[in-house]
């Protein structure tokens, strides 16, 4: 079984991408995929996207959990969007700091990670992006709300993969999710904190499915540690029942 935690989906009024999704999950098993708006969705049309995301998330249960995105530039606003986000059946909040323009620990997002911690939702975040989006800064975040589970997006794909291990190494509740990055830094991970903080993801539509899958499989991990990765580490994170 394949759990996928890293698919991003625009034009999500058209049911084109979508489609192109749910035919990737066939071609490659993937069980499960978690969801999160792209594009302008992300960066300014948070409620639309969020609800696109949940109509999708209520047609398709069984192949698809969303995130919901805020721009914590929308203040009071964002809280209120986020909150109902997770009443219409949304799992987790997506940020994207290059799109959504905040530095990762910037006192702004608070009050979205606050309504994370009380509900107990985990929190994907983009990171492999200068000034913005850095593995220590996730690493400081995930510090400051110790409650809360965070997930380093891309494994710091392109610029901070140097910082990958030593970031996870700072914060307990941080972990890491593959798409994109090599292997090799995958393994440095592995390494680093052991097999239970490392989640497969596909990157959609940045990557492709059986490239990720590829890249995991050529890793000649143990079949226990590659069940880890693949499925179990994202069931517990993301709350998915068997």
């Amino acid at each position: 079984m394949i759990i996928d935690s890293a698919v991003c989906l625009a034009g999500m009024a058209d049911s084109a991408p979508t489609k192109a999704w749910l035919d990737q999950m066939a071609r490659h098993a993937i069980t499960h995929a978690v969801v999160a708006p792209a594009d302008g969705y992300a960066a300014v049309y948070n409620e639309e996207g969020n609800a696109l995301l949940a109509r999708l998330v209520r047609r398709y249960p069984k192949q698809l959990s969303g995130l919901a995105v805020a721009n914590p530039w929308l203040g009071t606003k964002a809280v209120g969007l986020l909150e109902k986000a997770f009443d219409d059946g949304l799992m987790g909040l997506f940020l994207c700091p290059p799109r959504q323009g905040f530095r990762l620990t910037e006192s702004i997002v608070d009050p979205l990670l606050e309504v994370c911690c009380r509900r107990h939702k985990p929190v994907y975040a983009h990171t492999g992006t200068p000034i913005c989006s850095e593995p220590f800064q996730l690493a400081e975040l995930a510090r400051r709300f110790p409650e809360v589970t965070f997930i380093m997006g891309h494994a710091a794909y392109p610029d901070f993969w140097y910082d990958v291990a030593g970031a996870l190494q700072q914060a307990p509740n941080l972990l890491v999710e593959t798409s994109c990055q090599v292997a090799a830094i995958i393994q440095q991970a592995l390494d680093a904190v052991g097999p239970e903080r490392v989640l497969f993801g596909s990157g959609w539509p940045r990557s492709k499915p059986g490239v990720e899958i590829l890249k995991i499989r050529s890793m000649g991990l143990a079949d226990d540690i590659f069940e880890k990765v693949m499925h179990t580490n994202a069931a517990n994170c993301w709350g998915l029942k068997p």
